[in-house]
Order: structure tokens, then C-alpha cells, then sequence
């Protein structure tokens, strides 16, 4: 995401105006960035905004944009990205860039570094499972089952808070 700019035309933080709430959705709470180091909020769009991209579009319909946005959002500027399909994800140094996220103070939890990989490899799988699904063959290395992942997960987990605080009342 910050390797192919996605950042310069797409931010990732819903203002609280109440033509952003209109369009986009509750406005993004400070929990929602824990974890992004650096943190992606944006200051223009030429796209719209990501804060809540997570689950909206299945995987096919991210894949298909990545490669050619201008099927799946007619009129679209942004360009295409098929070098994503062809790279592979260097996964080498996940144990290592986990250690250094928290040194900064991202909270992953203690260990996390030793088991990343492997939750990276059940998030791919399942990207390729749902990608396979739709006719579409790719390894689960491809730097785009990464992407996905990422745009997947955007938003995620301030459902997920809210859900379980909806359950407990």
C-alpha cells in the first residue's frame, strides 16, 4: 500500500463532518490506527476514502481492480497494478520488521513475531481459496493476496469492537 502510493490518493480516516458520516460512514475512532506505522489518514482523495474497506468488495472484485480499476469503478484514474500479480511477497524479514513495530509501540502481542508468518500464510490461503472460487489461479505468495489482505482488514476491527459491545448489552 505505501510501496505502490495507494496513500496519495486514497486516505484511510473519516473526518467527523457531516458530509464524510453521509458518504463514508461513522467517522474513524483513534483505535483504528494502532497498528498502521506509519498511520495512513491522508490528507486528499482523488479515490475514495479506505477507513472502511474491509469486507465491502470481495476478493475477486480487489484483484480485478488492482489489475484493471477501470472494470470494476468506470471512470477511474487509478492505474493498474499487474506487477502484483507476477512479484512475490518477501516474507524473510516478517519476524524482524514485527520486533521493530514494537519497539514503536505497536501492540502486538508478546511472540507474535514467531507466529506472523504463519497467520500471514492462513490469511493468503484463504484469499486464494475465495480468488479460486471466481476462476482466478494465483500463488498465495503473490504480492497481491497481500494487498487484499491489507484492504480486507481495513476498518475491521472497529466492527468487531462494536459488535461485541452490541452482544454484551
Amino acid at each position: 500500500y505505501i510501496r505502490e502510493g495507494c496513500y496519495t490518493c486514497h486516505s484511510q480516516m473519516i473526518r467527523p463532518f457531516r458530509d464524510e458520516v453521509a458518504r463514508y460512514g461513522e467517522y474513524s475512532k483513534a483505535g483504528e490506527f494502532v497498528y498502521d506505522h506509519p498511520f495512513q489518514w491522508g490528507s486528499k482523495r482523488t479515490g475514495p476514502d479506505l477507513a472502511r474497506e474491509g469486507g465491502k468488495y470481495p476478493d475477486a472484485w480487489h484483484f480485478n481492480h488492482l489489475l484493471d480499476p477501470g472494470t470494476m469503478s468506470p471512470g477511474s484514474v487509478m492505474p493498474a497494478y499487474p506487477w502484483l500479480v507476477t512479484d512475490k511477497l518477501d516474507t524473510g524479514s516478517t519476524p524482524a520488521k514485527i520486533r521493530a513495530m514494537q519497539t514503536l509501540g505497536v501492540p502486538y502481542p508478546a511472540g507474535f513475531d514467531k507466529i506472523a508468518n504463519d497467520n500471514l500464510m492462513l490469511q493468503a490461503t484463504s484469499i486464494q481459496f475465495n480468488l479460486a472460487a471466481d476462476r482466478i489461479k494465483i500463488p498465495k505468495n503473490s504480492e497481491i493476496i497481500a494487498l487484499i489482505a491489507y484492504l480486507q482488514r481495513l476498518g475491521k476491527d472497529i466492527k468487531l469492537t462494536a459488535e461485541k459491545e452490541t452482544v454484551s448489552k
